[in-house]
């Protein structure tokens, strides 16, 4: 599947073609004397030409306002799409609508929904917003979807939102800056051979010239994280004439004392001061990208957001270990997959129960 954003030149009826929002309801989700239950209320939901039409014009008006669409495409065929208007609302104008998420009926369950909500969450985030709005269809299985993006009932109610659609669900998603240790891997969990070499970071088709989705995910931080061993590592042997990160802060945690270069800065501040200070920084998304210590030190005190593994599709047999042994357990969800050339690309958060 491919995830991108969808111009305005793009959008016409025909991009649907192979869309389908075919969709069967049997229970509704309800408040009922302040408590929300479950009631029979069956129906079927299925767009006509008129209904593509009348959405072909709001997602113009979307994108002319300042809004963004995203699309998610397999073989070249529009199968998701997810949408965020540009104006800001509620008392406070700090939240920006989720006015449109669907998923066609023939991929479903493949988390491309999960994918489409958290790259519209991260556009919005970056836009300033500290929520996301959602007036949400009331169906059992579509209150399900937005509970486990962590999605709660809205503080505030948008009135329009409610004369429009009063069986709707109104919801909010919180926006924060997130700590994401987005980094490649072996089958069996090695990040460096016994001599620190990553050559064998391939796919199973050595000429294959993709890049396994840095290049998106590279717009999505702009701060990095890392120990001293990776930056030596870097600095000496993988990139020795060109840091690598220039349009990127850099924070390299080190015990040496080292004088800082332009956008790179040597710290043995605790790790939970530092974080805490840069989350509350505007910014994008804080990149952690080595190494093992580092890692074990953030686990431990619970303090990434996000694991974004590439898996290469081979058995290291020994090396540097990704994961250290801790004191307890972490518990995850997976919240999207996709595979490229043998490589599979996985994202994962916290979860609490």
């Amino acid at each position: 599947m491919e995830y991108r954003e969808i111009n305005i030149s793009e959008l016409n009826k025909e991009l649907f073609q192979q869309f389908d929002r075919y969709q069967e309801v049997k229970e509704c989700v309800r408040k009922v004397n302040g408590v929300w239950s479950s009631v029979k209320n069956p129906f079927t939901e299925q767009w006509q030409d008129e209904d593509y039409e009348v959405l072909v014009r709001c997602l113009k008006i979307t994108i002319h306002t300042g809004g963004v669409v995203f699309g998610a495409f397999h073989h070249g065929e529009l199968k998701g799409f997810a949408s965020v208007e540009g104006v800001f609302m509620g008392k406070h104008k700090n939240y920006l609508d989720l006015s449109n998420i669907h998923v066609s009926y023939d991929v479903r369950g493949k988390r491309t929904g999960r994918r489409l909500f958290h790259m519209v969450s991260e556009w919005a985030r970056l836009k300033g917003a500290q929520k996301l709005y959602i007036s949400a269809q009331s169906s059992v299985e579509t209150q399900a979807f937005y509970k486990a993006m962590g999605c709660v009932e809205a503080k505030e109610y948008d009135e329009a939102h409610v004369t429009r659609e009063p069986h709707d669900c109104q919801l909010e998603y919180k926006l924060e800056r997130k700590v994401i240790l987005y980094i490649g891997i072996s089958l069996d969990g090695y990040i460096a051979d016994e001599k620190g070499k990553v050559d064998w970071l391939v796919g199973q088709d050595p000429s294959y010239e993709g890049d396994y989705g840095y290049e998106t995910f590279s717009k999505q931080v702009d701060t990095v994280l890392m120990g001293y061993n990776t930056y030596h590592q870097v600095v000496t042997e993988l990139s020795p004439d060109e840091w690598v990160y220039p349009d990127k802060e850099t924070y390299v945690m080190t015990h040496k004392v080292i004088e800082d270069k332009p956008g790179i800065y040597f710290t043995e501040e605790s790790l939970e001061s530092l974080l805490g200070k840069l989350k509350k920084q505007t910014g994008k998304g804080i990149w952690i990208c080595g190494g093992a210590e580092l890692v074990k030190g953030l686990m431990e005190k619970s303090l990434i957001d996000e694991y974004h593994l590439t898996i290469m599709p081979l058995f290291l047999g020994k090396g540097i270990r990704l994961f250290r042994e801790m004191e307890k357990e972490q518990l995850l969800k997976l919240v999207s997959m996709q595979t490229e050339n043998g490589v599979i690309d996985c994202i994962y958060r916290k979860r609490s129960i």
